[in-house]
Protein backbone atom coordinates (compact mmCIF):
# COMPACT_ATOMS: atom_id res chain seq x y z
CA UNK A 1 0.00 0.00 0.00
CA UNK A 2 1.20 3.47 -0.86
CA UNK A 3 2.65 5.28 2.21
CA UNK A 4 0.53 8.33 1.32
CA UNK A 5 -2.63 6.24 1.69
CA UNK A 6 -1.48 5.06 5.13
CA UNK A 7 -0.81 8.64 6.15
CA UNK A 8 -4.23 9.83 4.97
CA UNK A 9 -5.97 7.01 6.84
CA UNK A 10 -4.14 7.95 10.04
CA UNK A 11 -4.84 11.67 9.53
CA UNK A 12 -8.58 10.96 9.28
CA UNK A 13 -8.48 9.16 12.61
CA UNK A 14 -6.20 11.73 14.21
CA UNK A 15 -8.79 14.44 13.46
CA UNK A 16 -10.89 12.87 16.25
CA UNK A 17 -8.03 12.55 18.72
CA UNK A 18 -8.89 15.58 20.85
CA UNK A 19 -12.54 14.52 21.13
CA UNK A 20 -11.54 11.00 22.18
CA UNK A 21 -9.08 12.37 24.75
CA UNK A 22 -11.77 14.70 26.10
CA UNK A 23 -14.28 11.82 26.39
CA UNK A 24 -12.11 9.42 28.38
CA UNK A 25 -12.37 11.39 31.69
CA UNK A 26 -16.16 10.96 31.43
CA UNK A 27 -15.59 7.20 31.33
CA UNK A 28 -13.01 7.29 34.13
CA UNK A 29 -15.51 8.88 36.54
CA UNK A 30 -18.58 7.04 35.23
CA UNK A 31 -20.58 5.21 37.94
CA UNK A 32 -20.11 1.71 36.55
CA UNK A 33 -21.99 -1.19 38.12
CA UNK A 34 -20.04 -2.46 41.18
CA UNK A 35 -19.63 -5.88 39.52
CA UNK A 36 -17.65 -4.33 36.64
CA UNK A 37 -14.19 -5.92 36.36
CA UNK A 38 -13.09 -4.23 33.13
CA UNK A 39 -14.29 -2.04 30.26
CA UNK A 40 -14.36 -3.56 26.79
CA UNK A 41 -13.78 -1.23 23.84
CA UNK A 42 -14.86 -3.40 20.93
CA UNK A 43 -13.58 -2.48 17.45
CA UNK A 44 -15.94 -3.25 14.58
CA UNK A 45 -16.26 -2.18 10.98
CA UNK A 46 -14.92 -2.33 7.47
CA UNK A 47 -14.95 -0.34 4.26
CA UNK A 48 -13.43 2.59 6.13
CA UNK A 49 -16.32 2.91 8.59
CA UNK A 50 -15.40 1.82 12.10
CA UNK A 51 -16.90 2.10 15.52
CA UNK A 52 -15.79 1.25 19.01
CA UNK A 53 -18.50 0.18 21.44
CA UNK A 54 -18.16 0.56 25.20
CA UNK A 55 -19.20 -2.41 27.34
CA UNK A 56 -18.73 -2.76 31.10
CA UNK A 57 -17.96 -6.42 31.77
CA UNK A 58 -17.99 -8.77 34.74
CA UNK A 59 -15.42 -11.18 33.36
CA UNK A 60 -15.36 -12.21 29.71
CA UNK A 61 -18.73 -13.89 29.80
CA UNK A 62 -20.99 -11.23 31.28
CA UNK A 63 -21.77 -7.80 29.88
CA UNK A 64 -23.41 -5.38 32.32
CA UNK A 65 -26.25 -3.17 31.09
CA UNK A 66 -26.85 -0.90 34.08
CA UNK A 67 -24.75 1.54 36.05
CA UNK A 68 -24.11 1.68 39.82
CA UNK A 69 -27.57 3.20 40.33
CA UNK A 70 -29.39 0.55 38.32
CA UNK A 71 -29.91 3.01 35.45
CA UNK A 72 -29.42 2.36 31.74
CA UNK A 73 -25.86 3.07 30.56
CA UNK A 74 -25.34 6.44 28.86
CA UNK A 75 -22.51 6.40 26.33
CA UNK A 76 -24.46 7.88 23.40
CA UNK A 77 -22.16 10.85 22.93
CA UNK A 78 -18.96 8.81 22.69
CA UNK A 79 -16.87 10.09 19.75
CA UNK A 80 -15.89 6.54 18.85
CA UNK A 81 -17.18 6.42 15.27
CA UNK A 82 -14.54 6.79 12.56
CA UNK A 83 -14.67 7.27 8.80
CA UNK A 84 -11.07 6.38 7.98
CA UNK A 85 -11.42 7.12 4.26
CA UNK A 86 -12.43 10.75 4.82
CA UNK A 87 -9.06 12.26 3.87
CA UNK A 88 -8.70 9.91 0.88
CA UNK A 89 -12.11 10.99 -0.36
CA UNK A 90 -11.10 14.66 -0.03
CA UNK A 91 -7.70 14.16 -1.65
CA UNK A 92 -8.76 12.06 -4.65
CA UNK A 93 -11.12 12.87 -7.49
CA UNK A 94 -14.49 11.11 -7.27
CA UNK A 95 -13.40 8.77 -10.07
CA UNK A 96 -10.10 7.92 -8.37
CA UNK A 97 -11.81 7.31 -5.04
CA UNK A 98 -14.43 5.06 -6.64
CA UNK A 99 -11.69 3.08 -8.37
CA UNK A 100 -9.85 2.72 -5.05
CA UNK A 101 -13.00 1.46 -3.30
CA UNK A 102 -13.54 -1.13 -6.05
CA UNK A 103 -10.12 -2.68 -5.39
CA UNK A 104 -11.15 -5.27 -2.80
CA UNK A 105 -7.58 -6.26 -1.99
CA UNK A 106 -6.59 -2.64 -1.35
CA UNK A 107 -9.71 -1.99 0.76
CA UNK A 108 -8.87 -5.05 2.85
CA UNK A 109 -5.30 -3.81 3.27
CA UNK A 110 -6.46 -0.30 4.22
CA UNK A 111 -8.97 -1.65 6.74
CA UNK A 112 -6.29 -3.87 8.25
CA UNK A 113 -4.01 -0.84 8.60
CA UNK A 114 -6.78 1.15 10.31
CA UNK A 115 -7.49 -1.69 12.74
CA UNK A 116 -3.78 -1.91 13.56
CA UNK A 117 -3.64 1.87 14.06
CA UNK A 118 -6.42 1.75 16.67
CA UNK A 119 -3.91 0.41 19.22
CA UNK A 120 -1.42 3.33 19.20
CA UNK A 121 -4.27 5.81 18.62
CA UNK A 122 -6.33 4.68 21.63
CA UNK A 123 -3.22 4.16 23.74
CA UNK A 124 -2.14 7.76 23.19
CA UNK A 125 -5.64 9.11 23.86
CA UNK A 126 -6.02 6.95 26.98
CA UNK A 127 -2.64 8.05 28.36
CA UNK A 128 -3.16 11.76 27.60
CA UNK A 129 -6.55 11.63 29.33
CA UNK A 130 -5.02 10.23 32.53
CA UNK A 131 -5.99 6.61 31.94
CA UNK A 132 -3.05 5.21 33.88
CA UNK A 133 -4.89 6.31 37.04
CA UNK A 134 -8.02 4.36 36.08
CA UNK A 135 -9.35 1.96 38.68
CA UNK A 136 -10.60 -0.39 35.93
CA UNK A 137 -8.68 -1.95 33.05
CA UNK A 138 -9.74 -0.95 29.53
CA UNK A 139 -9.35 -3.58 26.81
CA UNK A 140 -9.37 -2.74 23.12
CA UNK A 141 -10.97 -5.86 21.66
CA UNK A 142 -11.08 -7.24 18.13
CA UNK A 143 -13.96 -9.78 17.96
CA UNK A 144 -13.02 -11.29 14.58
CA UNK A 145 -9.59 -12.31 15.84
CA UNK A 146 -10.50 -12.54 19.54
CA UNK A 147 -7.48 -10.39 20.39
CA UNK A 148 -7.52 -7.90 23.25
CA UNK A 149 -5.06 -5.13 24.11
CA UNK A 150 -4.86 -3.80 27.68
CA UNK A 151 -4.57 0.00 27.62
CA UNK A 152 -3.55 0.07 31.29
CA UNK A 153 -0.55 -2.28 30.97
CA UNK A 154 0.05 -1.54 27.26
CA UNK A 155 0.21 -5.25 26.45
CA UNK A 156 -1.75 -7.79 24.44
CA UNK A 157 -3.63 -10.21 26.67
CA UNK A 158 -2.30 -13.72 26.32
CA UNK A 159 -5.34 -15.59 27.58
CA UNK A 160 -8.83 -14.59 28.53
Amino acid sequence: MDPKIKLLLQEAMNDKKEKVIAYFPYLFQYPFHPDTTFILLEVRGDGGIFGVTISPMNGWGTQLFTDANGQELKFGNAPFGFYAYEKLEQELSPEEFEKLEEDEELVEEMDSHVKDYFVPFFQECFNKAGGKKSKLPYYLYYPNSAEAYDLLTEKWLETF
